[in-house]
């Protein structure tokens, strides 16, 4: 075993042990000091890299430049992207960052400990550069370390399960393979730029907007997708000083009208927009639309409006609805109801059933997708959890 591999055994073992020792015995016996420790044992094995392996040296070429300046501007994008969606979804006080000195007591660790481990990524990486491999397997590890930190699932059900990796496990995955990517080709400055201030704003900003799980993992999945993508195309270019037309014209005529329909489907997904695209769970009024189906419908439709005819699509329990309204009343106080035909049973009377305002989500406006959301509701049926929300 030569020496490289000796060294590169140490860090393997390290972050294998305490990913161990860390599930086992800290998060659940520990977990008010769970930080500190945290950042002392990354701070440790930074200490034990720089002797292991020696410091290298960062050079900024033109491609490093335009690396970190991508991913600033990136950002501000992420951030102001953010920050818009809150205007629909509304924003959350954060206690935490009432004060300058609550904000370094809070954030201080956690800086460190980001710090620290893009220092050891880099080291790791720029000393094994001609091998993929165990770049690889070092992201990998990561990534399990990255994990283990975040991991909060105690009282494990399959929902809670599914929210761990949609919300935290995946975006956790892009983000290490985006700063393991930018660290093999350009360095650690860039790495540096993307994590620290977003390592701040959990601490330093005062309000956030609140996103929901949905939203929150199609960003923090997105994020890094794009800026991976982006980044991967300065790098291809080199030192070039002028760009190719034809690349120019693939970002104008290709790509800004992908994140435009990106951006609309995710939005009607959302339920931000007048009009929402909703999975059907059950349909009463096959074949016009059946189960598994996407349909289009109108949330800001006034329940006043609704006449007897109209497509429907309402909540009950978990499930999403649709159904065409039966009749329409008036109650003593001369309220409009709204019914929908329960049974329909030959020779007798039809039973009613009565719609609330409050459990209609909106009018169908004669735009669907057939099948598409057949998984989904599949998923949602196996775990037991409601999905539309």
């Amino acid at each position: 075993m030569n020496l490289l591999k000796k060294k590169n055994k140490i860090i393997y073992v390290s972050f294998i042990c305490y990913i161990l020792l860390y599930f086992l015995l800290i998060v659940r016996v520990l977990p008010q000091f769970s930080t500190l420790i945290n950042a002392i044992f990354i701070l440790v094995v930074a200490v034990s890299s720089f002797i292991l392996y020696k410091y290298k040296r960062f050079e900024f070429t033109k491609v490093n430049k335009r690396i970190t300046k991508l991913v600033f501007i990136s950002l501000i994008i992420y951030f102001t992207v953010v920050y818009l969606l809150g205007l629909f979804t509304g924003y959350g006080r954060d206690v935490f960052s009432s004060n300058i000195f609550t904000i370094i007591k809070n954030s201080f660790l956690p800086l460190v400990s980001v710090i620290s481990l893009e220092y050891i990524r880099y080291l790791f990486i720029s000393n094994n550069n001609d091998s993929k491999k165990k770049i690889y397997f070092f992201t990998i590890l990561i990534i399990f370390f990255d994990i283990i930190l975040n991991y909060y699932i105690f009282d494990f059900t399959l929902v809670n399960f599914f929210i761990f990796i949609t919300v935290t496990v995946l975006p956790i995955i892009f983000k290490n393979i985006l700063l393991s990517y930018i660290t093999h080709k350009i360095g650690y400055y860039p790495c540096l730029v993307y994590v620290v201030p977003i390592c701040l704003y959990a601490f330093v900003a005062p309000y956030k907007p609140i996103l929901g799980n949905y939203l929150t993992c199609i960003i923090n999945i997105a994020y890094p997708a794009l800026v991976y993508i982006y980044t991967s195309r300065i790098i291809s270019e080199g030192d070039r000083k002028k760009r190719n037309i034809g690349k120019v014209l693939k970002v104008i005529l290709l790509d800004i009208p992908l994140l435009l329909v990106f951006t609309l489907f995710v939005g009607l997904i959302s339920g931000f927009f007048k009009y929402h695209l909703i999975g059907v769970d059950t349909s009463e009024i096959k074949p016009k639309i059946n189960k598994g189906d996407a349909v289009l419908i109108n949330r800001n439709y006034n329940y006043d409006n609704y006449k007897k005819g109209d497509i429907i699509a309402y909540k009950s329990g978990k499930k999403i609805i649709i159904d065409k309204i039966s009749k329409k009343s008036k109650d003593e106080y001369g309220s409009e109801i709204i019914y929908v035909t329960k049974i329909i049973i030959k020779g007798k009377k039809n039973k009613y059933k009565k719609i609330d305002e409050s459990i209609i989500l909106g009018k169908y406006v004669n735009f669907k997708i057939k099948n598409i959301a057949k998984p989904t509701i599949w998923f949602k049926e196996f775990i037991g959890g409601d999905l539309n929300n």
